[in-house]
């Protein structure tokens, strides 16, 4: 038994049941009233059978965990979490209105499909740049309610999401949790998952909105995985009469088999989609200031941290200052994305013969009937039938000066892995308060305790004493054994500073312009000075 259903009327958790919303494999949400405000609430309850599977219940927590952490506009908000009679639950943003798998079926009128897109993948881009993937993008996660004079757009369901970095496993090995339609051959194959496959279900989820089918419709789960692996993307104009052309090759860029040909980012995919549906060709989006819809960033938040990309022309956020050197960063690649250099060059691949395609299919069957499951499939596919790309080696290009500084906790290149497993990247776009000094560059990364680093060059170390001195509080100032100089760690002066602890070093040439910002949500500076000032090796 899945557990007790809850008739209206019913108080749980303080919440007065109105009705159920929805069912799913885990759970049940209902509409219920808050027990304190004049608001209604979404009200997630992990099945009661379910309680007793550690993994299944360190899942349910994730949710509201990952959830929590992400306050945008366009991002179902999760208000609290709690257990209840032996039974879990999560209350949530309540959106009056529908999904977008509603549209199943019929085509969606161009305009109105590629704007839904476009504000989902500013809320997508918003949790990349916060180290969060979804890893479920698809119709039935886009929630929809009126607005003014468009639809109204909130993600939500990051129920198998991970943070980027984090170690553990919140899947058992061979299960595939995220829907087949609108799977990327990353997430098939057991290949590394980055931003870009929630770009590649974002494609799947515009060509169905488009057409009213997915793009690759089939009743065998190895047929689907197989075409996702194989098969070139489908054009949505072969399937609705009079679609903008330029569609298909928009769609096919972002559900390119090789992640490193799609675009940047969502909100750039967005932004060619809106573009081509109305015919134009599409052009940079940043003109002037990091664009930026929604509420103003705090002053807290608009410290040079990463600018979120915007679909549509907005002004810049309140409270904040464009520099040329804005300009020139915002063309560098999103993080996580490749940095610009000698365009990859397809090698001749060796025909497979006919005997090896009937092994590859064989495997696949074999894998079916063991129960290895649809990522096994996904591997033979990917063993046998992929296009092999050699990419040159990645490098950090402009960015060497950091890598260079701190060797012992960023990787020689953006592919490798720093310290304590860290995954860097180099960031994108900045945001500058007025006051502070302008960034030159800057390297993120991302450890497996979830700890953020980041290393932010400066014109120099006059500046870096500005910034400094502005948002923190030394703490303590240590000597560096091997150069003599001094290392000062400071605590932020501002409680709602996004960084948790930073660093900088004086009289030393190679780091004296460069300041590091560490951020360990959850946690406190002093627990973040005993785990990461203390042990790391600066």
């Amino acid at each position: 038994m899945h557990g007790v259903d809850l008739v209206a009327g019913t108080v749980f958790a303080g919440y007065r049941i109105e009705r159920v919303l929805g069912r799913g494999g885990m759970g049940t949400v209902y509409l219920a009233a808050h027990p304190r405000l004049p608001r209604r609430v979404a009200l997630k309850l992990l099945n009661r059978d379910l309680y007793s599977d550690q993994e299944v219940r360190a899942r349910f927590e994730r949710e509201a965990d990952v959830s929590a952490r992400l306050d945008h506009p366009g991002i179902v908000s999760v208000l609290d979490r709690g257990v209840e009679d032996g039974q879990m639950w999560i209350s949530m943003q309540y959106v009056d209105g529908t999904d977008a798998s509603v549209f199943r079926g019929r085509p969606l009128d161009p305009a109105r499909a590629v704007d839904i897109i476009a504000q989902t993948a500013e809320a997508l881009d918003y949790a990349h740049e916060r180290g969060v993937l979804h890893r479920d993008v698809k119709p039935a996660n886009i929630l929809l309610s009126a607005g003014r004079g468009r639809d109204r757009v909130l993600l939500t369901d990051f129920g198998i999401a991970r943070l980027r970095g984090d170690a553990r496993q919140l899947t058992r090995t061979g299960d595939f949790l995220a829907t087949l339609a609108y799977a990327s051959p990353e997430q098939l194959s057991g290949a590394t998952v980055d931003h870009r496959s929630d770009q590649y279900s974002l494609g799947c989820s515009l060509y169905t909105l488009l057409t009213g089918e997915s793009p690759f419709p089939a009743d065998n789960p190895g047929a689907v995985v197989a075409a996702h692996l194989t098969k070139p993307v489908p054009r949505a104009s072969d399937r609705v009469a009079g679609l903008a052309p330029g569609l298909d090759a928009v769609i096919g860029r972002a559900m390119a088999k090789d992640a490193a040909e799609r675009f940047g980012s969502c909100a750039e995919f967005g932004q060619a989609a809106v573009a081509a549906s109305a015919g134009v060709a599409a052009t940079p989006a940043l003109t002037g200031a990091p664009q930026r819809t929604g509420p103003a960033l705090s002053p807290a938040e608009t410290r040079r941290y990463p600018a979120m990309s915007a679909s549509s022309p907005s002004s810049a956020p309140t409270g904040t200052s464009t520099t040329p050197e804005d300009l020139r960063t915002a063309a560098a690649p999103h993080p996580g994305a490749r940095a610009a250099g000698p365009r990859e060059t397809e090698v001749p691949r060796k025909a497979v013969s006919s005997r090896w395609r009937a092994l590859a299919v064989g495997l696949l069957v074999l894998a079916m009937i063991a129960g290895v499951g649809v990522v096994g499939a996904g591997a033979v596919y990917w063993k046998f039938i992929r296009p092999q790309r050699v990419p040159p080696p990645p490098t950090w290009g402009e960015h060497s000066s950091i890598a260079a500084a701190f060797p012992s906790l960023i990787a020689s290149n953006p592919a490798g892995r720093g310290w304590r497993d860290a995954a860097c990247s180099p960031t994108s776009t900045f945001v500058v308060a007025p006051g502070d000094p302008a960034p030159v560059r800057q390297i993120s990364c991302t450890d497996a305790d979830g700890v953020i680093t980041w290393f932010t060059a400066y014109p120099s170390a006059a500046d870096v004493e500005n910034y400094f001195s502005r948002h923190t509080v030394v703490h303590d100032v240590r000597t560096h054994p091997a150069r003599n100089s001094a290392v000062a760690v400071a605590r932020p002066s501002d409680p709602g500073a996004p960084f948790t602890l930073a660093v900088r070093e004086r009289d030393h040439s190679a780091t004296a312009d460069i300041l590091v910002e560490v951020s360990w949500p959850g946690h406190t500076f002093d627990e973040t000075y005993a785990s990461w000032f203390e042990q790391a090796p600066l």
